[in-house]
């Protein structure tokens, strides 16, 4: 017997006229059923977004939706064969081997990716305090190269830039609006980054890094890394490498101080 006639004789009769209108419009009872699921996905969706901070986008519904826009157009981050395939076998850190594998697993990133955060293992006020001491000397003692400028990429942030006396010494840094790096000092001080195509390998397999999913488009060189914020003085003295080998790689000069 038809479900509908069963309750039909079980409730009240106000009701009936109600359950025949639900009947005879199944598309909209449908529509509103997804819609009343949507809602509690979108709301905590949002937050979530709202949680990673400011970077390039506002921090509001405008910004969410920029951000829901850009998700399909995301890539995978952790393989390396791009940088096998291409000719530029240079390295710029001083010493590849003192780039020991990260201990642990990778940091979660967010669902989102503009903008591009880690959410999990986040470091303590010290080494914050530390890894913004270490990336305001490299800036101070390489002005004969680098200036520091509001970043090009994210637009809200100091970066380390290649200076307006230098020539671009490849198109990559073009690319990257020549910027060299940045800290993101609002949630979980990772940096981005720019790194020459073999050290990218070496930084992503060794775990202290990935790519920018949008990296390897017109919007981003493949080039372009996070860098995921250092916990301790072992791994504040790797990052402090790799700063070194970006402003290197992005300046074309092997006299970083």
């Amino acid at each position: 017997m038809d479900f509908f006639v069963l309750t039909s004789r079980t409730l009240p009769s106000s009701v009936t006229p109600l359950l025949s209108r639900i009947q005879s419009h199944p598309r909209a009872v449908a529509a509103a059923l997804v819609v009343s699921a949507l809602v509690p996905w979108v709301i905590g969706n949002y937050r979530a977004f709202i949680a990673l901070g400011k970077g390039g986008l506002p921090s509001n519904p405008i910004g969410y939706s920029i951000a829901m826009i850009a998700k399909p157009f995301g890539k995978e981050t952790t393989s390396t064969s791009c940088y096998d395939k291409d000719e530029d076998k240079s390295t710029w850190l001083q010493d590849p081997q003192s780039i020991p594998e990260r201990r642990g697993e990778r940091p979660r990133t967010g669902w989102h990716f503009l903008p591009h955060r880690q959410v999990d293992r986040l470091p303590s006020q010290e080494a914050k305090k530390k890894l913004d001491a270490i990336f305001a000397k490299r800036a101070k003692d390489n002005t004969h190269i680098v200036e520091l400028a509001v970043s090009p990429h994210e637009r809200m942030h100091d970066a380390m830039v290649v200076a307006s006396s230098v020539v671009s010494p490849h198109k990559v840094a073009d690319h990257a609006l020549r910027e060299i790096a940045h800290i993101h000092p609002e949630i979980d001080y990772s940096l981005h980054v720019t790194l020459s195509p073999q050290d990218c390998k070496l930084v992503i397999e060794h775990g202290w890094g990935e790519r920018h999913p949008l990296s390897g488009t017109k919007a981003l060189p493949k080039e372009y890394l996070l860098i995921y914020a250092p916990r301790d003085d072992e791994e504040l003295e790797v990052v402090d490498r790799i700063i070194v080998a970006t402003i290197g790689y992005m300046t074309g000069r092997r006299d970083v101080h």
